[in-house]
């Protein structure tokens, strides 16, 4: 709007006269904002909530969540049973079952592994192939794979082919909801699929030779598995990260402190699975905009704990967990708190298993089974601010011409009515193209704090109102061409009205700030 303003100024002097210059002054007044700040549009999100009139904050952040599905990956696996008889067969018979097999077939899952488990969604390509000159009876079966107490089984005619061409059957067949038992035919194997294999000639067919020459073939092609009960040993795997949180508002914050009310931090582990755990928390640090780094320090920061298996089965799981508390008395919190950081990390890692195969392959992990881990503090939204310095930085581009009409003073006015508990003081910094400050203009008098104020009996709340100035002087305004940037700068502070020192102030879950602002320019018109 300010730009707008000074651009009509400038334009005027194009209607300026060569041959006698006419000129007056005029004083030209425009609004250029007017807006409310309040917190109700962040109310009732995931970090602020409103309780007996106040706002109250809850920091809780998930660093680690983790399944089934994140600990066992079943391979999209490929599994063949062949026969090819070692010696002639003569003469077989009509409907003579030649083969009649059992094999065994093992998954690579490295350190995992799995005894049974349960298929949430998964298919099988069935593809069975014959190279005799008649229709041969096939009988696929899967033992060990069930669904309500019936073995996969399925049943194929094929017909006749040739060894050089034999004729193919093959068909995608839905395998959720199957449980798999993967400890082979004698019960004390792991990870292993077994497929059987029963072939017979055609009952209505002619006698027939097969030689070695012939290869009788069935494959099965699992993709895609993903189940939602394991059975087994998940192995000892890692899941370590560093998380990194970016709180880009502070890093606006130049100068100052901030004093927060008594409160604490939590870490938890939480395991709903079956299994013995590990947890470790190696660091969390914070960065603020002045590169000053803060490590939180507390005897639970480094050492290992350890987390008890999850009890219950299915419907009566019950999770296990550790806890690691952060106060002012067993850490350095508020000075890592306070210390304003907007850029947050914090390393950890958790260990499944750390004692090896202690349950003798009998882990488990449900549906509803997770393995997380959580950061949260809740406290009041009471903040003391003294000297708390923001700074921001806008573009601007202001031009015009001494010699025709153009500005010659100008006031930015500045009413507020503000419902928070802290006072501010502003300031405008005006910079060149290279990034230097050239002017600055300091407010007539400071945002005061709504503590100033008595208690509305309408709303309840107190407001205290303010108006505040912003000279342009003749020396800012000769320099508009070379001003290039604006910055401005606001110092809070949270006074106690009696005695003008900092302390806590609780903020009012409907507390406001509205503004207005209006420029004021001294414009010479010149015809």
């Amino acid at each position: 709007m300010i730009n707008k303003v000074l651009f009509f100024c400038v334009f005027l002097a194009f209607f300026s006269c060569t041959k006698k210059e006419t000129a007056w002054n005029i004083d030209l007044e425009a609004p250029l904002l007017h807006d409310t700040l309040s917190l109700a549009n962040w109310m009732n999100d995931s970090s602020l909530t409103s309780s007996n009139g106040e706002i109250q904050v809850n920091l809780t952040r998930t660093l680690l969540d983790l399944g089934l599905s994140d600990l066992i990956q079943i391979p999209d696996t490929s599994i063949v049973q062949l026969f090819s008889p070692i010696f002639t067969l003569n003469n077989i018979p009509p409907g003579t079952t030649f083969v009649n097999a059992i094999e065994e077939h093992s998954f690579d899952l490295e350190d995992v592994q799995l005894k049974n488990i349960r298929v949430l969604d998964g298919r099988v390509k069935v593809k069975v192939l014959n190279p005799l000159g008649t229709k041969v009876l096939f009988k696929v079966q899967l033992p060990g794979v069930t669904k309500n107490g019936a073995v996969f089984e399925h049943n194929y005619s094929v017909e006749a082919g040739t060894i050089a061409s034999p004729n193919v059957q093959e068909e995608w067949l839905d395998i959720s909801d199957y449980q798999i038992d993967l400890r082979g035919q004698s019960g004390l194997e792991y990870n292993v699929l077994q497929t059987k294999l029963t072939l017979s000639t055609d009952p209505n067919g002619p006698q027939v030779s097969i030689s070695s020459s012939y290869d009788f073939k069935f494959e099965a092609s699992l993709e895609s598995i993903k189940v939602d009960y394991a059975k087994g040993y998940f192995g000892s795997k890692i899941f370590a990260d560093t998380a990194l949180f970016q709180l880009n508002f502070m890093n606006k914050i130049l100068e100052g402190s901030l004093d927060l009310p008594e409160t604490a931090l939590q870490i938890n582990i939480e395991n709903g699975m079956k299994v013995p755990l590990r947890g470790q928390l190696h660091y969390l640090k914070n960065t603020n905009q002045n590169g000053n780094v803060v490590q939180l320090t507390a005897p639970t920061i480094g050492p290992s704990v350890y987390v008890s298996p999850a009890t219950g089965s299915w419907s009566s799981l019950q999770s296990n967990g550790v806890q690691l508390d952060f106060d002012a008395t067993n850490s350095n919190l508020e000075s890592f708190l306070e210390n304003l950081g907007a850029n947050n990390e914090v390393a950890y890692e958790v260990q499944l298993n750390p004692w090896g195969n202690t349950s003798a392959g009998n882990d488990e992990v449900f549906p509803n089974s997770r393995l997380k881990v959580t950061a949260s503090a809740q406290l009041p939204l009471k903040l003391g601010l003294n000297g708390l310095t923001l700074r921001d930085t806008f573009n601007i581009e202001l031009s015009q011409n001494q010699s025709s009409s153009h500005v010659q003073s100008g006031v930015v006015s500045l009413d507020v009515i503000n419902g928070f508990p802290f006072s501010c003081d502003p300031v405008l910094y005006f910079m060149n193209e290279n990034g230097q400050i050239i002017h600055s203009i300091i407010g007539s008098s400071q945002i005061s704090s709504c503590e100033m104020a008595a208690i509305d009996p309408i709303d309840g709340l107190k407001k205290h109102p303010s108006h505040i100035e912003f000279l342009l002087d003749q020396a800012t305004i000769s320099d508009l061409k070379n001003i290039k940037k604006v910055i401005v700068e606001a110092r809070f502070d949270s006074p106690n009205v009696s005695t003008g020192l900092s302390e806590p102030k609780q903020v009012q879950s409907n507390a406001f700030l509205s503004f207005k602002l209006r420029m004021k320019l001294n414009t010479k018109m010149v015809l």
